[in-house]
């Protein structure tokens, strides 16, 4: 068996082998260069998760987990995001992610509402109710349509 692995003498001296080696040395950056390049093809944010409340620290995340129906709100953008990211062309994915970071801006700048009113919980979570129905009709608005572009 260990003849198997030797290389022969007049192959190891040739100029085949040199270019061989070179080849075997780049195979696996090779392998990797295609790699990334398919996943260039993906979506970068595929498979959103919705909020983690038992890793919610921030006001607003907390005031959304207090309310199971601002969760299911939160799951059904999470699904929609998703769907879109995954059936639009580049273009429409590249809006859809701005929206997101806008909507997801919004939705935190709801906090203020903690130090500004007299009653900070219910405010927190008025605001963050209504900025999530807004988004939830936006996406599926886009969503149905299939991108921004399209009829």
């Amino acid at each position: 068996m260990r003849l198997a692995f030797q290389r022969l003498p007049a192959i190891a001296d040739s100029g085949a082998a040199t270019g061989m080696d070179a080849m075997t040395k780049r195979l696996p950056t090779l392998c990797l260069g295609a790699a990334f390049a398919a996943l260039a093809t993906f979506p970068l944010h595929a498979a959103t998760p919705p909020i983690d409340c038992h890793k919610a620290r921030s006001v607003t995340d907390r005031a959304l987990c207090e309310a199971p129906d601002q969760v299911a709100m939160d799951r059904e953008i999470a699904a929609l995001y998703d769907r879109g990211l995954a059936s639009f062309d580049p273009e429409s994915r590249h809006r859809l992610a701005q929206s997101q970071v806008a909507f997801l801006k919004q939705r935190n700048g709801c906090a203020w509402a903690s130090h500004h009113s007299a009653h900070p919980g219910p405010a927190v979570s008025e605001c963050i109710r209504g900025v999530m129905e807004e988004r939830v009709r936006g996406l599926r608005s886009v969503v149905d349509r299939g991108g921004y572009g399209a009829r």
